[in-house]
């Protein structure tokens, strides 16, 4: 499926996934669409960067073609659309890129969508999210800094988290049960080469509560034959 497409994230719903990932830009004229790179080049038959570009301009590029011609004439969306889309039915894992954090607060609140989101970012982005909305679930990287024994607990002292996120060959037993004992779940990150059966088995054997995947159909497989 196309990336941060309405295509996509409609096959996760029907595939009774818990989350799909959407990337959270601002257009030129202050519009909130779905962009995972700071252009529209790798993903679209256009080129500039999303900042750059109006709402009108970015509508009128296609963003599926260069996946697959069954997906050509597929937009870019708005979030307006993808929380539409998606509210009652998945789950939304916001990945703040480079939006105001009112202008995307205001937007799930419209859609009555903040028990179904989860914020993803920097600490310093999420520091602002806990200062404007500390109800919602908010989800870092585990920084370098603090996998250490101890370090989590360290980490909550700068930004109450409520879960954690990061490249699965990065996380070990001992880190994930002391996240666990701090209260916060783990969803670990295995996009790329660990995106395989190997490598869910990996993950749930650390005993993470969720897996980032590029195949969901291959990995609830998986766990089916689990």
């Amino acid at each position: 499926m196309p990336e941060n497409t309405l295509a996509a994230f409609q096959h996760a719903i029907r595939l009774s996934c818990d989350y799909v990932e959407v990337d959270v830009r601002t257009t030129r004229d202050g519009k909130l669409v779905i962009m995972h790179d700071r252009t529209v080049d790798r993903t679209t038959n256009g080129s500039g960067a999303v900042n750059e570009l109006t709402l009108a301009a970015i509508r009128r590029l296609d963003a599926g073609a260069k996946f697959s011609p069954l997906y050509r004439g597929e937009k870019v969306p708005t979030l307006d659309e993808v929380l539409e889309l998606c509210r009652g039915k998945i789950n939304v894992y916001i990945d703040h890129k480079d939006a105001p954090v009112e202008a995307i607060l205001r937007t799930i609140r419209r859609h009555r969508m903040e028990k179904q989101v989860l914020i993803y970012g920097g600490l310093d982005k999420l520091q602002e999210w806990k200062r404007v909305a500390p109800y919602l679930p908010v989800m870092p990287s585990l920084p370098q800094q603090y996998r250490k024994p101890g370090g989590i607990a360290e980490l909550r002292k700068v930004l109450p988290v409520d879960a954690l996120n990061g490249d699965m060959a990065l996380w070990t037993c001992e880190l994930v049960q002391e996240a666990h004992r701090e209260g916060i779940t783990v969803y670990v990150d295995n996009l790329g080469s660990p995106d395989t059966p190997e490598g869910y088995r990996q993950s749930i054997e650390m005993g993470v509560e969720g897996i980032e995947t590029d195949y969901p159909d291959d990995l609830l497989r998986f766990i089916r034959q689990l």
